[in-house]
């Protein structure tokens, strides 16, 4: 959905990631892995320098299931070496909860995300400023409330936040001031066929940070349809149009997302669009254009191909104003091997390019006008058990 609420961390895990489990049934799935690279230019900079990483990751599923209720928590934690003391070592903390009640008119989903991570992890796609000792902390809140009228009219309310602050350097506040971002939406569902979904909501949002002038809000309305064509075909379309207050100037923008799915007899394509308000760490809304392309192919039983195509495309204003890059292309080939019941093994080879926005007090600012470009070659090794279940 191309409403607020839809922006957010990529890693947040909804109440759908919820298992749908028996009842008064525990499960508990531990998860490691190693990953080892090499990235030509890790942070993208016009100065490049080759460098070496080495990740070991630890999560840890846990959920509970009741008749109507499921639970969902998991803490992930991750060690990171570097061969370049540039980056030094590093480490990232996350925590994803979920909840999810359902009664007989009404359902209730909530979701959480906190983490401590390097901007390095966090910023890449976004400001691209990144440092080794600058930190992110992020939270996360979302959550939606059903009301079924009837099968085929739903009311729904949605709302939620979403924080940034920073730490490390002493100048850090000045460029990444950090940000709050409470926004919600309310509307209604119609269910028009078992395919086809029509949803109008009226929604907002508001952005608050230490920048100054940057207080930023967005008010409009919103309309989506959703038609699942057939068992392996699906479409997802809405445009929304609102009032902004954006840089001290007030005007209208049109927000929209389009998702297009296909699976073959064996493997899936996924095309997505979207064009919305995104909150970034310097303190600001910015209007950006993204463009995904997935293809999973598998090659036999045991082994996928994964092909991944993105691109972030960021309006004039931005750039003018030196807030972030023009765009950002990066491209995805990699291989899933599953060796075993609970070992894959995922090499990859990956590469990115952007052009950088100068410093603000570079005095040489043509320097910046080229395109830079990295190349990543991967290999993970993941230890996945089936997930141990005890039922009360």
């Amino acid at each position: 959905m191309a409403h607020p609420t839809a922006i957010g961390c990529g890693c947040l895990l909804g109440a759908g990631a919820v298992s749908h489990l028996h009842a008064a049934e525990w499960s508990l799935q531990p998860i490691f892995s190693i990953e080892t690279d090499y990235d030509s230019n890790r942070n993208l900079s016009t100065q490049a320098e080759g460098s070496e990483e080495a990740v070991l990751y630890g999560d840890l599923k846990l959920q509970r299931a009741l008749e109507n209720t499921q639970i969902f928590l998991e803490p992930r934690f991750d060690l990171r070496r570097y061969s370049s003391s540039v980056w030094g070592p590093g480490n990232d903390r996350s925590l994803n909860a979920g909840f999810n009640w359902t009664g007989a008119t009404m359902k209730v989903s909530l979701t959480g995300y906190i983490a401590d991570q390097t901007t390095l992890t966090t910023e890449l796609e976004e400001t691209g400023f990144t440092n080794a000792d600058t930190r992110r902390k992020s939270q996360q809140l979302n959550g939606e409330w059903d009301w079924s009228h009837t099968e085929r009219h739903q009311t729904y309310l949605q709302v939620g936040y979403v924080g940034a602050s920073y730490s490390g350097t002493p100048l850090i506040s000045l460029e990444l001031p950090g940000y709050r971002y409470p926004n919600g939406a309310f509307g209604e569902r119609f269910f028009l066929n078992e395919r086809m979904t029509l949803s109008v909501s009226a929604f907002g949002d508001a952005l608050t940070s230490e920048r100054a002038g940057n207080s930023s809000h967005e008010a409009g309305a919103q309309v989506e349809f959703l038609d699942q064509l057939s068992e392996k075909n699906s479409f997802d379309v809405s445009i929304g149009e609102s009032k902004r207050y954006l840089y001290g100037a007030r005007s209208t923008g049109t927000n929209a997302a389009i998702s297009v799915t296909h699976a073959f007899e064996r493997g899936s394509v996924a095309l997505g669009f979207v064009r919305s308000l995104v909150p970034y760490g310097s303190g600001v809304l910015v209007q950006r254009q993204q463009f995904t392309a997935t293809l999973i192919r598998p090659l036999t039983p045991t082994l996928d191909l994964t092909l991944s195509l993105l691109r972030i495309q960021n309006n004039a204003t931005t750039v003018r104003l030196g807030l972030d890059r023009p765009f950002y292309d990066s491209g995805v080939l990699g291989l899933n091997w599953k060796m075993g019941e609970s070992w894959s093994l995922l090499p990859q080879i990956s590469t990115g390019w952007s052009r950088p926005v100068p410093p603000p007090d570079s005095i040489n600012p043509a320097a910046y006008d080229v395109t830079v470009r990295e190349w990543r070659a991967q290999l993970t090794l993941i230890w996945q058990p089936l997930p141990d279940s005890k039922t009360r």
